[in-house]
Parts: C-alpha cells; sequence; structure tokens
C-alpha cells in the first residue's frame, strides 16, 4: 500500500473482467467496487486499484480496519456503532451475531416480496458491501479468465483457479497455471513496490488472458474508452463549466454588467458540448441509451432542460432562461456526482424487457425529457416569484416572464402526452393492455392532468400571473413524485428496473421548502393591485 503511488496501473487497468453480465475494464471494477463497499472511489488517498490489489494482498490488515460503510442511523444504533462512526471493519460485522441474524431475516423478507423498511434494506446493502470485499479477498469476484460457463456464460474466476490448483494441480491446463502464476506475480510486485516487475507481471497477464479470449476477446479500445471516460468524468467537469457560466451571468444581473452575459452564455453551452461529450461516451460504452436507472434519468433530465433553456434562450433572448438553466444544471449534476450511495453511476446491463423493445425505449426517453422541459418551468417559475416578490408593480415584466412560462410548460406536456400514449403502446407490447393503473402510469397521469388543469386555467383567464405561478411550480410536486417517489418511496409495481433507494430527507425538505416559498410568496402579493388575465399566449422578443 506504501508503494502505490509509485507503480503503473495503466496496463492492468485495461484487463478486461466480467461482472454482472457485463465486461469492463479492471479500471471500472476497482472504482465501482471501491465507491461501493466504503461510499467512495478513492480510500487513504489510494487510487481504487491499488486498493483492490492491497484486499487481495494483504487481506489480514483490513479485517480490522473501519471501511465498510453503514449509512442508516438506525442500522447503527442496532448494532451498537456511534452515529458519528459511518465505517465498520469486516470483523466487527462477521462476529456480530445481531448482524448476521438482521441481515438472514430480512433477505427472507425480501424473498417473500415483503416490503422492507430502510433500515432492512441498509442491512442487505451493507452485507452486499461485506461479500464484495471478501468476494475480493477470495478472488471469487475476480472473473477474468475469458473461458464462459456453457450455462452461466460466466467468465472464470481466479477463485476458481486457486480451488482447482489446491484441489488437482495436475489436472490442470497450462494456460491457467500461467495465468495463476502471472496474477500471483502481479500481487508480489505490488507488495514489493517494484514498478519494472510490476509492470512485466502486468503485460503477461493481459496478454496470457488475450491469448486464451481469442477473437471473441474484449477489444482494447473499447476497454480504453471506458478508462478515458472514467479518468474525465465529464458529468463532473459539466457542473464545474455551468458553475462558472451561473457565476458570470448572475454577475450581469446583479451588478447590471450586461457585458458579462456573453461570455457567460458561452461557458453555459460549453457545459452543455461537455455534457453531450459524455454522454455519448457513456453510450457507447453501455451500448444502449441512458434508460436503465435513476442516475441516468437524473444526468438525462439535466441535460435535456439545459438543452431546451439553450433552444428557448436563443429564440427569445430573454437572457433569464439560461440564467436558470445554469443554476439547475449545477444543482442536477452536482447530485448526480456526489451522491454516489443514493444514484449508483455505474453502468450496468439494460434489463431485458428494455433491452430489444424499441417503443419502450422511445417511451422512457420521451417521459424523461419531459421532466427536463417541467424542470427547466421549474426554474423559469422561481425567476417569475422573485418578479412577483420583488418587483410585483412591473406587471409588464411578469406578463413576459408568465408568457415565456407558459410556452416551456406546453412543451412539457407535449412530450408526457406523447411519452404515456408511448406508453401505453409499450404496455400492450409487453404485457397485453394498455393501462394498467400500475404506479408509474397512475402518478404520470395525474403529473400530466395537473399541468393541464394550469394551463387550461391560464387560457380561459381563470388565472392571473400569480396564480399560474405557483400552479406551475406546484404542478412540478407530481413531477417529483412521479419521477422520484415511486422509484424510491412506494417501490412498488412493474416499472421495477428503475427502483433504488434514499435522498427522502433532502426531498421532504425540498417540497416543504416549495410549500412554504409559495404561501409566504401568494399572502404577500394576493392584495397586490389585480393583474391582468394571461389568456394572451404570444412571446415576443424582449
Amino acid at each position: 500500500m506504501a508503494f502505490s503511488g509509485e507503480l503503473d496501473f495503466k496496463t492492468l487497468a485495461l484487463i478486461p473482467i466480467q461482472e454482472n453480465g457485463r465486461v469492463k475494464p479492471l479500471n471500472t471494477f476497482a472504482r465501482e467496487s471501491v465507491r461501493f463497499v466504503t461510499g467512495h472511489e478513492s480510500l487513504d488517498g489510494q487510487n481504487a486499484l491499488g486498493t483492490v490489489l492491497d484486499w487481495a494482498t494483504h487481506p489480514q490488515a483490513w479485517d480490522n480496519k473501519d471501511f465498510i460503510l453503514i449509512e442508516n442511523l438506525g442500522l447503527r444504533s442496532l448494532l451498537g456503532v456511534p452515529n458519528n462512526q459511518s465505517r465498520v471493519s469486516p470483523q466487527f460485522l462477521v462476529n456480530h451475531e445481531g448482524f448476521i441474524a438482521y441481515a438472514k431475516s430480512s433477505y427472507a423478507k425480501q424473498e417473500k416480496k415483503i416490503t422492507l423498511n430502510p433500515m432492512e434494506k441498509e442491512a442487505l446493502a451493507v452485507f452486499g458491501r461485506l461479500q464484495r470485499y471478501e468476494d475480493i479477498r477470495s478472488g471469487a469476484a475476480l472473473a477474468l479468465i475469458p473461458v464462459a460457463d456453457p450455462k452461466t456464460q460466466k467468465w472464470g474466476t481466479m477463485g476458481d483457479l486457486n480451488r482447482a490448483y489446491h484441489t488437482n494441480k495436475a489436472a490442470m491446463p497450462e494456460a491457467a497455471l500461467d495465468v495463476l502464476e502471472s496474477f500471483a506475480g502481479v500481487l508480489s510486485a505490488y507488495d514489493q513496490g517494484d514498478a519494472a516487475k510490476f509492470e512485466t507481471q502486468s503485460q503477461n497477464l493481459s496478454q496470457i488472458l488475450a491469448q486464451i479470449g481469442g477473437k471473441d476477446y474484449p477489444a482494447s479500445g473499447k476497454m480504453s474508452l471506458e478508462v478515458q471516460f472514467n479518468a474525465l468524468k465529464p458529468f463532473r467537469w459539466a457542473w464545474i463549466i455551468h458553475l462558472a457560466a451561473l457565476t458570470l451571468m448572475g454577475l450581469s444581473f446583479l451588478l447590471a454588467v450586461p457585458r458579462l452575459f456573453t461570455p457567460g452564455f458561452v461557458l453555459f453551452t460549453g457545459g452543455i458540448a461537455m455534457s453531450l461529450y459524455g454522454f455519448v461516451l457513456r453510450c457507447i460504452i453501455a451500448g444502449r441509451p441512458p434508460v436503465s436507472n435513476m442516475y441516468e434519468s437524473l444526468i438525462w433530465v439535466t441535460f435535456g432542460m439545459t438543452v431546451f433553456a439553450l433552444i428557448f434562450e436563443l429564440i427569445f433572448k430573454t437572457r433569464l432562461i439560461a440564467l436558470a438553466g445554469s443554476v439547475l444544471a449545477v444543482v442536477g449534476f452536482i447530485l448526480a456526482d456526489n451522491v454516489p450511495t443514493v444514484l449508483d453511476p455505474s453502468i450496468q446491463p439494460i434489463e431485458p424487457v428494455l433491452r430489444s423493445n424499441f417503443w419502450l425505449t422511445i417511451h422512457v426517453l420521451t417521459i424523461t425529457l419531459r421532466y427536463a422541459a417541467f424542470l427547466l418551468s421549474l426554474g423559469v417559475g422561481h425567476l417569475c416569484l422573485w418578479t412577483l416578490w420583488a418587483h410585483r408593480e412591473d406587471t409588464e415584466r411578469l406578463k413576459r416572464q408568465t408568457r415565456l412560462l407558459y410556452r416551456v410548460v406546453q412543451v412539457g406536456v407535449v412530450l408526457l402526452a406523447t411519452g404515456t400514449i408511448l406508453g401505453g403502446v409499450w404496455a400492450n407490447y409487453s404485457w397485453g393492455r394498455f393501462w394498467g393503473w400500475d404506479p408509474k402510469e397512475t402518478w404520470a397521469l395525474i403529473a400530466l392532468l395537473g399541468y393541464v388543469a394550469v394551463l387550461h386555467g391560464r387560457l380561459a383567464g381563470w388565472l392571473k400571473e400569480l396564480g399560474f405561478t405557483i400552479g406551475v411550480v406546484a404542478a412540478f410536486l407530481g413531477v417529483l413524485m412521479a419521477w422520484y417517489g415511486v422509484n424510491f418511496i412506494l417501490g412498488v409495481g412493474l416499472h421495477s428496473y428503475g427502483f433504488s433507494k434514499g435522498g427522502l430527507p433532502f426531498v421532504i425538505a425540498f417540497v416543504a421548502f416549495e410549500i412554504v416559498l409559495l404561501t409566504v410568496v401568494g399572502l404577500k402579493t394576493r392584495k397586490a393591485p389585480n393583474l391582468s388575465p394571461t389568456a394572451s399566449v404570444a412571446v415576443g422578443h424582449h
């Protein structure tokens, strides 16, 4: 571990490994494993691949070290772990009879399809982290041997070779012995901190595995592309660029210096370009569009929102759309980049129901794009709320903003209605019925009806600027339930491929903030001079 900074992991990082039905570089496997077990990609300043090698080389040094993450405070209390201690050692968990019993009980409930509470879910997650560590140190998780089992299609592991070696060494193929010897050489060179030997053994291991894999062995180019994606972290750069854009565009308003807006807007488009580049790389690596989990949904929705913001800004030239878009982009991409235990960024094989169904892929992308439009409407709605709060006497300014808000909501409603219809096509194709009141379907319909009611109220003249703005912002809570609530709170229904956990306190805080904000703004402006109806839908260049 002390020598890892001197070693070159480039060759070893590119070696393919199979996990959960996907072949990925060892670099990705190490990053995902360390992040899953500890909550962070690096531990004690060590890169992820070095940490994985250390687990395999010096397991005794790690068995009593606190590095396995426990997030749930209730579970910490149950296990007698202080609330301010977020990690425990493998030996603590293995020797804790209460934890083992609780994890087994939770697993039994899961097998019986009984809904688990957050503490039970966390117990299973912690057990999974412990198991991942144990599988790495034993070699059971190191599926490096590109010889697939005819029944399971799983590659052979270093653990398999170790068992075969100790059971009947004489019966082992020469190539298998070569792999064992070369891998042992890698671990030995790592242990000694011998950079030259480490590189030589890494190259030997890579060549031997490639020879075993033959023509079906994954191309090094694709492995290199994924390692490049891992190192670049394009979505982290996206929020950094958007933050710089927000700073300049925000200063252009606060300091009344319009010339600062142009470089800010250029950076805004640069942030869009960076996130687009990240999406292209991720789709090439995954071999599919981003439709599999909540992490992909969040970055796709955030990206789509920035594209909508760019289009509306170029059409209407208000400067406010780009400002709102940059604020939401920073929030969205920061969330995606900083809560890996809630939003898992790893690329997983797509669920069978999504794999070969063109209509479902189009449906998911369309539905999530409507989230993007409604997310932008949330940002613009808050700008309207600010105008209602601080400049409610400027009725012309408020009218311009609410007309623009109307246009954004229109786009979202069209996409939502289209996505819902496509969802019915897919449901009939997959399940033999167009509509079944599945929770996801029901909340999508509720969100659609909420926005349709607000649009209708504005068009009919029932809602003036204040009522329309409050209605749009409040309607986003329906979207939040359809997007987050069904996946993270209800956790039931046929859309099970998107389920996850975590983040509930933050979402509750957001909802509470929005309710208080709408109430305060509404009470302050209710006695304002009567604002003209918003039946007019013309939007000019202002």
